[in-house]
């Protein structure tokens, strides 16, 4: 499925020119004949998430990686979130809001040409209103358009209150639902389904519940009540349909994405997914950046590149910029829980060796950080592939840096050959059953406190990670529980820990305590410039208007606080 889907979507990116304008160029009559048009287009609204700018790259670092879990592992800072040191001229945040406002253009085409009881108009419906979420996450207020754009007069419009454009995301979604595909018709998680949008509304009402805190208001109890109502609803939902379920292997959700498989296990645990594809070698541009900025690899371009750039596995574990370490909060987390399940997959446990072969330079193993060399039930070390050594780092250096690459998405694992030394086909995971209980237990936290329920969605989790499961506890321990939970199981996917700081309200002094971490034991010293990055104001709760749109929206007199 995801090579049809990687097909049909590579024609519309480079066979469609019309596809890559504004919807004005368009006539849509000659577009929507049949379905399988429909089709086509439906993938052209598809298409923004996957751009590099956005899923496909940036949207992880320089939109919104700026996060107490991890740093941008780099003395020279780029101007960017990431980085702290952005401003309304950003050109990251200016080519993600053209490109989220692409998205809605073209659901507005294609919902004014497709009939309102079709999944074409539903999913449509959904993306429009995800769109706006990302826009409203990140800007508040913004300008909301409902029609598609048919000349080049009249373009100015004023920012919309986001409560209003709130509503409005709530209601199209739940008028989407019904007429969306069943997990299991659909079979893959490429497309958006019934589960998948009841998910992504479990967050949307989630985040909503927060706003109070970056908006520095008295909050409204009975609103949040209703939120968290809501999020536990749609949640509900998704457990009650036994769709969904948790794989066994923590690890194996990730190498899917690498290996350009669907739930391989057969278990439906990756509900919403960005496909990406190919190697940009042809005139394909469906590859995006997972694992070459944000994951794990080798930042050795000869061997990545010119000697290996055919071979696949440890033989070449592909060119990464290693542009995102963990921090020591994240590794202290996993250390304390002994939760090797996750915090040895996410967080890199080893370098690449790197010597001569047969007269070429090549890997030629891997070295464990100490304590990390991986063991077989009775403890004896797990002998390395025919033809590499497996060693491990001397416990004293290995406790003066645990500061080490983030390695959730591992170019290893790529199928593709050869492999590109910048573009990767490793998806980006955007929903997870396991966030799904992660969002029930809040929500049931917040309404009830730690009954069963929410006791039960936590422990599934833990479980799977082979870490202690809790017992009786109080509503804060069990918030607190929660919030490390998320951190331990969702770092580095789709920026959960930025907005999940923001809605909690904890934004703020998370990111300012992170400075004294940076200076203390255990943090590399060579990694201590990052101590900057951590500096945020409360301007960085939200995203600044970007010059670009200011300089030809006139109705826009208005910028968000601090920029």
């Amino acid at each position: 499925m995801r090579k049809y889907f990687s097909i049909l979507l590579i024609a519309v990116l480079s066979g469609c020119n019309a596809l890559n304008n504004e919807p004005h160029t368009l006539v849509p009559e000659n577009y929507f004949n049949t379905d399988k048009e429909r089709e086509a287009f439906l993938l052209g609204v598809y298409a923004p998430l996957m751009h590099e700018h956005f899923y496909g790259g940036d949207y992880l670092t320089n939109d919104c990686g700026g996060d107490d879990l991890s740093f941008y592992q780099r003395s020279t800072p780029v101007t960017s979130i990431l980085c702290a040191n952005t401003n309304s001229g950003d050109l990251y945040l200016s080519r993600l809001w053209q490109l989220l406002y692409q998205g809605v253009n073209r659901a507005n085409v294609l919902l004014e040409n497709s009939d309102p009881a079709s999944r074409y108009y539903a999913e449509a419906l959904f993306l429009r209103a995800y769109y706006y979420f990302i826009l409203v996450q990140g800007w508040g207020d913004v300008p909301l358009r409902l029609t598609s754009t048919k000349d080049v007069y009249d373009l100015n419009i004023d920012r919309t209150p986001k409560n209003l454009i709130y509503d409005l995301i709530v209601r199209d979604i739940e008028q989407a639902i019904p007429h969306l595909n069943d997990f299991d018709q659909n079979v893959t998680p490429e497309f958006i389904s019934k589960t998948a949008a009841a998910g992504v509304l479990a967050r949307i009402w989630l985040f909503r519940a927060g706003e109070c805190y970056r908006d520095n208001q008295t909050p409204d109890n009975d609103f949040r009540q209703h939120c968290f109502s809501e999020a536990k609803r749609w949640a509900l939902y998704v457990k009650e349909s036994n769709i969904h379920d948790l794989v066994p292997d923590y690890r194996r959700v990730f190498i899917d994405l690498a290996e350009d498989k669907y739930n391989s296990t057969d278990i439906k645990e990756s509900m919403w997914e960005v496909p990406e594809a190919g190697n940009r070698t042809t005139t394909e541009a469906a590859a995006g950046r997972l694992g070459n900025t944000v994951g794990w690899g080798l930042n050795d371009s000869q061997i990545g590149v010119s000697l290996h750039q055919d071979e696949l596995g440890l033989a070449n574990p592909g060119f990464s910029y290693n542009f995102i370490f963990a921090s020591t909060k994240l590794y202290d987390l996993y250390e304390a829980e002994n939760d090797t399940a996750r915090g040895d997959w996410n967080i890199a446990p080893y370098t690449y060796t790197v010597g001569t072969i047969g007269g070429v330079t090549s890997v030629t193993g891997r070295k464990f950080w100490y304590g990390k060399l991986p063991r077989d039930g009775e403890g004896n070390p797990v002998p390395a592939p025919a033809g590499y050594t497996y060693t491990e780092e001397s416990e004293n250096v290995s406790r003066a840096n645990h500061t080490r690459c983030s390695a959730k998405y591992r170019r290893e694992y790529e199928t593709l050959s050869p492999k590109n030394k910048n573009y990767t086909p490793i998806n980006s995971p955007l929903l997870r059953y396991a966030d799904v209980l992660l969002m029930l237990a809040e929500a049931e936290n917040e309404l009830n406190g730690p009954t069963d329920l929410a006791m039960d969605c936590l422990n599934q989790v833990r479980k799977r990670a082979h870490i202690d499961t809790y017992g009786a506890t109080d509503q804060q321990t069990f918030r607190q529980l929660i919030k490390d939970e998320r951190a331990m199981e969702l770092c580095f996917e789709y920026g959960s820990r930025r907005w999940d700081l923001i809605r909690w309200g904890d934004y703020l002094k998370a990111m300012r305590d992170m400075e004294s971490r940076v200076y203390a034991s255990g943090w590399g010293s060579a990694y201590q410039y990052a101590a900057a990055y951590y500096r945020v104001t409360s301007a960085y709760l939200y995203f600044p208007i970007p010059d670009t749109e200011t300089s030809i929206n006139s109705a826009i007199t208005t910028q968000n606080p601090g920029w």
